[in-house]
């Protein structure tokens, strides 16, 4: 949680880092941190964990969609070389924030 909402600030402080370099300079950021402020991103991403973890629980999925929103039937195979087709998901499914945070040592 702490690099997703840091990232836009740091690109703009370091415009010419790449993705991996960004990743690598937020996880030391935060490994510089104090105790009490790893504590207060850690609260916001246990409160962002329950609100998934609700939003999960009380999400009816419309005809066609399982309990993540996932299209039950999938599309037909496409044979051949070329990309797999993205499955649809269903708009009003719950969105988790993704990984707390990403650690590189």
């Amino acid at each position: 949680m702490y690099q997703n909402a840091m990232r836009d600030q740091f690109k703009a402080q370091n415009p010419g880092m790449t993705f991996g370099q960004l990743s690598k300079y937020t996880s030391a950021m935060y490994a510089e941190m104090t105790p009490d402020e790893k504590q207060a991103w850690n609260a916001r991403a246990e409160a962002d964990k329950a609100r998934y973890l609700h939003e999960l629980a009380t999400y009816v999925p419309p005809p066609g969609f399982d309990s993540k929103g996932d299209v039950i039937v999938p599309p037909p195979a496409v044979f051949g070389r070329g990309k797999r087709p993205k499955l649809d998901r269903d708009a009003n499914a719950p969105k988790s924030n993704g990984p707390t945070l990403l650690i590189y040592r």
